[in-house]
Parts: C-alpha cells; sequence; structure tokens
C-alpha cells in the first residue's frame, strides 16, 4: 500500500495516484496515467536522486533498444522523495516474491539472453555512470578500470561489515584478500557496455514475445564489463526457489554459449557481489539476501575460481 503522506504529495502536485504497479527493496511504484508512473523511494537521498535524474536523460538519448523509464519530475517533501517517470509497458518477465518459481523455461532464457544483449551494446557517456553504485556510495570513476573498481569496493565493503561473514563463512579473510587480487589481474574487458546489477526477472518487461522494456536501474548500475551482468542475471534470476540452482545452470551455460564468455571470470565476479552485497538489505544472519550471499561464497565452483 501507498503511503498516505506520498499520496498527499502526489495529490498536492495535481496527480491522482491508480494502481500499484510494484512493490521492491528501493521503493513502490504507481501509475498515474497510461504515460506517467510514480516511484515512491526508500532508503535514497535527494542527492542520489539528482544522479537518477541525469542517469535517465543519459538514457533518453542512449542507443537502448528497449524502453526504459526516464525521471520527468522530482517531487520532495521532507523526507518523501518520488520520482515521476515515463511509463513502461509491457509484462514482467516474472513476477517478483513466487514462493515456489518454476525453472527457467527456453523463453525466460532467450528474453534474459536479448536484455542482457540489448543494455550490453549502449555506449559510455557521462551521464551513464553518474549513478552511486550502491546507496550512500559513490559513482565509479570512469577513469579507473571497473575491475579495479570493483576490488576497491570489494575492499571497502568488506572492512564496514566483516563481522557476519567472518562468523558464517570459513575463512573468508583470506577470500576476500584472493578476490581483490583477482580482480585486479583479470584482464581488461574487451568491450564495455551498460550494466544493469539488478536485471531479476521482474525488471525485464515482454510484450508481443520480445523484450519491451527494463526497469529500476540504480543498483550496481554503471559502464562497465558486460559480463558482470550476464554472471549476476544467472544467479539472481531466482534466488530463494527450490530450483534456483538448475536455473542458475540453464542460464549460466546458455548466456556463456551465446555471448562466449569466461565461466572463472563469472565466478569471480559471483564473489565479488556477495561481499559488496552482503550487508545491504540486513543486519543479522537470518537476513535472506545475506544467508544467500554466504552461501555463494561457501560454493565450491565460486571459491575455486577465486582460489584457483
Amino acid at each position: 500500500m501507498l503511503d498516505t503522506r506520498a499520496i498527499a504529495v502526489l495529490r498536492r502536485h495535481g496527480w491522482q495516484p491508480a494502481e500499484l504497479l510494484g512493490v521492491g527493496m528501493e521503493g513502490t511504484v504507481v501509475a498515474l496515467s497510461a504515460m506517467e508512473v510514480a516511484k515512491v523511494w526508500r532508503g535514497r537521498s535527494r542527492a542520489d536522486l539528482d544522479a537518477l535524474v541525469q542517469f535517465g536523460a543519459a538514457l533518453g538519448y542512449a542507443d537502448l533498444e528497449f524502453d526504459a523509464p526516464v525521471v520527468l519530475d522530482l517531487l520532495e517533501d521532507d523526507d518523501v522523495l518520488i520520482t515521476i517517470e515515463r511509463r513502461v509497458h509491457g509484462s514482467p518477465l516474472r513476477i517478483d516474491g513466487l514462493p515456489e518459481p518454476p525453472v527457467a523455461d527456453a523463453a525466460a532464457i532467450r528474453w534474459m539472453g536479448d536484455a542482457l544483449a540489448g543494455i550490453a551494446q549502449v555506449q559510455a557517456s557521462p551521464g551513464l555512470a553518474a549513478l552511486p553504485i550502491l546507496p550512500g556510495d559513490e559513482p565509479f570513476d570512469q577513469q579507473t578500470l571497473f575491475t579495479e573498481a570493483l576490488a576497491d569496493l570489494v575492499d571497502r565493503r568488506f572492512r564496514a561489515s566483516p563481522r557476519l561473514l567472518r562468523r558464517e563463512v570459513d575463512g573468508v579473510d583470506h577470500l576476500v584478500t584472493a578476490l581483490t587480487h583477482a580482480l585486479r589481474e583479470l584482464d581488461a574487458p574487451e568491450v564495455t557496455g551498460l550494466i544493469h546489477g539488478d536485471l531479476i526477472p521482474a525488471n525485464v518487461l515482454v510484450q508481443d514475445d520480445q523484450v519491451s522494456g527494463m526497469l529500476d536501474f540504480g543498483f550496481l548500475t554503471t559502464i562497465g564489463d558486460p559480463q558482470f551482468d550476464a554472471a549476476i542475471t544467472a544467479s539472481i534470476f531466482d534466488m530463494y526457489g527450490p530450483h534456483a540452482r538448475e536455473s542458475e545452470e540453464l542460464l549460466n551455460d546458455a548466456f556463456l554459449a551465446r555471448f562466449g564468455h569466461d565461466p572463472r571470470r563469472y565466478g569471480v565476479y559471483r564473489a565479488a557481489y556477495a561481499v559488496i552485497t552482503n550487508a545491504c538489505f540486513g543486519s543479522d544472519a537470518a537476513d535472506g539476501h545475506f544467508v544467500w550471499c554466504a552461501n555463494m561464497l561457501r560454493r565450491p565452483d565460486v571459491r575455486s575460481a577465486v582460489l584457483g
């Protein structure tokens, strides 16, 4: 349900909120018209959203072959922050929060691959690198190699909150040291492109049997190695369902075959993602995202990619 204060802010600016379109970790989206939606944000500062406006303007001029949200206005009332955005049409490939998501089928695998292929082709521009890499953090410096910036982020995030990982993952200090070294030793990406960072099925819209839109840029969105997006997309397609690993393996194999990616690089990037995001959504070992990250860092394939 939309916060009553947010409803009041929208109405004061002449908008009448209609149906609820989505609820995620960062906010709530409601329809305003056939052409506009409102997103009521959680956990973001005004500076973050100013950067989102800049990013949206750059994305509007980019060569993305799908529709994507562009911020048309920014409303603020004390701690209530709302963006008015261009509505992106289509149906989510899969709604978020299904209790028992099915195994990724051939159509889902194709659509997720099409989404990755389309976004990777977007050419770099300063505005597309304007977003903080995580809430409260700085954007990646585009003068720094992506893998170097990722290694610095791994080191910074681990030093900021090592306690739970040290308790739950054996040898995590050695693993993180090896991970930062592995990232710095990776060859420079052959190509760079726009990385979404949170390409779950709910953020991919489909219409007439093809990808029509992409939502929710902002969490790890930057310019960098498309292999990072592919590796993480395969792993977060289904994070908690009974068929999660089966779906990951199907997507993983399809992306490696379609794009000619490096499987070891996928493992290193997955370990980086787990360290970077383990404390983003909770502060105890019962948090579902933390448990997922800890399990990722225990996986033999991931540890082998990092440790050699």
